[in-house]
């Protein structure tokens, strides 16, 4: 099933222990297929395993104005009551506690802890904030590809920032980690009806602001 989706991904490529922002939810968000998602993530890479942990929500649940928390790991997936309300504020967090788990924070609450399988935890790597939305999927890729519909008002992904070996939180600015990406549009290669939606952003140190 190949997802039509895009992304808008901050990385840093140093080893960080820890990785946090305070999101504001959009105040209004719109499907209009019954399928996709948003989701607004961290993302980091330890022990041989991909962690993403945030906020997400999808057409049933945008339509009566719910987001919950959620995790994934590629192997497998949860989340949270479907509570929290566009327009919130909800700080997360996801880092590695004194005990060399990996914690996922709402709202400073440990909601997951990942205990490391293969090999301990160490730094953590590949370590991003992620803003992503899924429109449609498609068994077979239509092309050109159909007129973009899931929209969202304004994400505001604040104070993002790293911790690193000391416990000293460091935000995220030029100096320190790569900037912002172009917004990744899959699946790749093909044409559009229409004009393929991106995101409008602004972005200053530790900050990203996005509509869709």
């Amino acid at each position: 099933m190949e997802e039509y989706a895009k992304v808008l991904r901050w990385s840093t490529d140093v080893g960080v222990y820890g990785l946090r922002t305070t999101i504001q939810l959009p105040k209004s968000a719109t499907f209009e297929k019954n399928v996709g998602f948003i989701n607004f993530y961290l993302g980091v890479f330890g022990a041989n395993v991909h962690y993403e942990c945030g906020l997400s929500t999808k057409p049933a649940e945008a339509a009566n104005d719910n987001w919950h928390w959620f995790w994934n790991t590629g192997f497998a997936n949860d989340g949270g009551p479907w509570m929290i309300k566009g327009g919130s504020v909800v700080p997360i967090e996801l880092s590695l506690n004194c005990d060399g788990q990996l914690e996922f924070k709402v709202a400073g609450e440990v909601v997951k802890t990942f205990l490391a399988e293969d090999e301990p935890f160490s730094a953590l790597t590949t370590a991003r904030l992620v803003v992503a939305a899924c429109d449609q999927k498609f068994e077979i890729v239509p092309d050109p590809l159909p007129e973009w519909t899931t929209r969202h008002d304004a994400v505001v992904c604040d104070c993002f920032s790293y911790k690193d070996s000391s416990g000293t939180w460091t935000t995220l600015s030029a100096a320190n980690s790569s900037p912002p990406e172009a917004t990744i549009f899959w699946p790749t290669g093909y044409d559009h009806t229409g004009t393929p939606a991106d995101y409008t952003t602004a972005i200053s140190a530790g900050k990203i602001i996005a509509t869709l």
